[in-house]
């Protein structure tokens, strides 16, 4: 069983994963591998919903993700604070 916050979401670093993934232009195939190749075996599926906030993540899967995506851990925890309309929104 899964804990969901108030939120609705079982994980914050998601959709920072995804962005990231994608600006480095790697895709949910080659992450699954390099995660795989540090040790961490995850299929696409559940990449995607790791990135969907579908699926709770372990602090070991972190570390491996900001690894793999060659960023620091806290980027990946790191909230965006202000909208493109300039407003600052809330975690939720």
């Amino acid at each position: 069983m899964y804990y969901k916050d108030g939120c609705g979401v079982l994980n914050v670093v998601g959709p920072k994963i995804k962005r990231v993934r994608n600006i480095k232009n790697i895709s949910q195939t080659e992450f699954s591998r390099l995660c795989s190749e540090k040790g961490v075996s995850r299929s696409v599926a559940t990449i995607s919903k790791i990135e969907n906030q579908l699926r709770s993540v372990y602090d070991y899967e972190v570390q491996i993700f900001a690894d793999v995506l060659g960023i620091p851990i806290d980027e990946l925890y790191a909230s965006e604070r202000v909208g493109m309309d300039g407003d600052v929104k809330s975690a939720c």
